[in-house]
């Protein structure tokens, strides 16, 4: 049994769903996304281009953190680096990804995560990217794997696995098939997961 779990790191949903996600008590398949491109697929809108909803997420986002007791402090130039294209818009999902091949996914996710919205970290230069990996010990060839054409094919195969699949945002979640969307249908995933246990019992 276990949890396929879509995401993309600037995605505040996806880094709420990630602070409750393990104590599921099941495997979890992770499936780094490049998210803006999965929802143009599909004829989906980021928030940020509708701005009152954008603003509505932050407090919403807010009230979980405070809900689940996890850090929440949005890293906003970080964020804006990602948007405008200062930084890669897929650069995080990309090292997610390396991190799997290099065998660190979990300490490397953690850390992504907590880069995006729970710290000020820097990463928008390359000595800030090493400084990133180094006081965080984590894989020094990290950001190199993550320019590889290899990592790139697979991200892209995440995404048309995940649009044909029917995802249309992040986090994601499949369970034995079923599909459930956004960190506030964790109890579904439970109640699902619970269900499938008690059949396994039986």
């Amino acid at each position: 049994m276990q949890i396929q779990f879509i995401l993309d790191y600037r995605s505040p949903y996806a880094y709420l769903a990630n602070t409750q996600i393990m104590s599921m008590g099941v495997q979890i398949k992770y499936e780094p996304v490049e998210i803006v491109s999965v929802m143009k697929r599909v004829n989906n809108q980021p928030s940020p281009m509708c701005p009152p909803k954008a603003k509505y997420a932050g407090l919403d986002a807010a009230r979980w953190a405070k809900h689940y007791g996890a850090p929440y402090s949005p890293n906003r130039p970080l964020l804006e680096a990602l948007r405008t294209g200062q930084l890669k818009s897929d650069l995080l999902s990309r090292a997610a990804i390396a991190a799997q091949k290099l065998g660190a996914f979990q300490q490397v996710n953690d850390a992504l995560f907590g880069a995006v919205w729970a710290s000020s970290a820097e990463l928008t230069s390359a000595d800030d990217r090493l400084n990133f990996l180094t006081s965080r010990a984590l894989p020094q060839e990290l950001w190199d794997v993550a320019e590889s054409a290899e990592v790139q094919e697979l991200l892209a195969a995440n995404g048309e696995r995940a649009v044909a699949q029917g995802v249309f945002g992040v986090p994601t979640f499949f369970v034995d098939g079923e599909m459930f969307f956004g960190n506030d249908r964790l109890s579904f995933v439970k109640a699902k997961l619970d269900g499938a246990r008690a059949n396994i019992n039986q």
